[in-house]
């Protein structure tokens, strides 16, 4: 997580320059708001998927799993996928099985592999999720990927508006 809000003005980079003249202002500028804009987002989606009661690894299995619903992956090929260890995947398919979101099954052709699959319940949640999500992504990124001509980077000073991510539909 990035933790500095107040991010500073590209004079102040600038101004460094003469201390270290390796900088380049306007890649340490992009970088800095890069670094603000995915941590907002990431604690947004955190937010987001919490108010649904999953966690944001849990719904990248499901729709690692809803590729093809039909064909299992072992746990440590969705550990692969999903960039986590094969120990964090357990949990995480624990988890997803107490909620009655995935199955786990023998192999048929090799009945000492176990294959996950996305269930009818698991898919059902994970539909009813991603009209909305995608709808709230597309918000995202429409307002802050606009390049504007206050600097030379091409992105806004301003963090994107997260917030739409994980603010309440009801109240919007």
């Amino acid at each position: 997580m990035f933790l500095v809000k107040d991010l500073p003005k590209y004079e102040a980079i600038r101004a460094r320059a003469t201390r270290y003249p390796e900088i380049d202002p306007d890649a340490v500028e992009a970088f800095l708001i890069l670094m603000r804009t995915g941590s907002d987002v990431v604690m947004a989606v955190e937010k987001y998927f919490t108010r649904h009661k999953i966690s944001h690894a849990g719904f990248s299995v499901l729709m690692i799993l809803q590729r093809n619903p039909k064909v299992g992956l072992n746990p440590s090929d969705l550990a692969t996928r999903c960039g986590v260890t094969r120990a964090t995947m357990t949990g995480l398919l624990d988890s997803l099985q107490r909620q009655k979101l995935i199955r786990r099954e023998s192999d048929r052709t090799d009945r000492r592999t176990v294959l996950v699959r996305l269930n009818d319940f698991g898919l059902e949640v994970l539909e009813s999720l991603l009209h909305d999500y995608y709808r709230r992504v597309a918000l995202l990124m429409a307002a802050s990927l606009l390049p504007t001509k206050s600097n030379s980077a091409g992105c806004s000073r301003k963090s994107p508006p997260a917030s739409s991510i994980c603010k309440d539909p009801k109240a919007q």
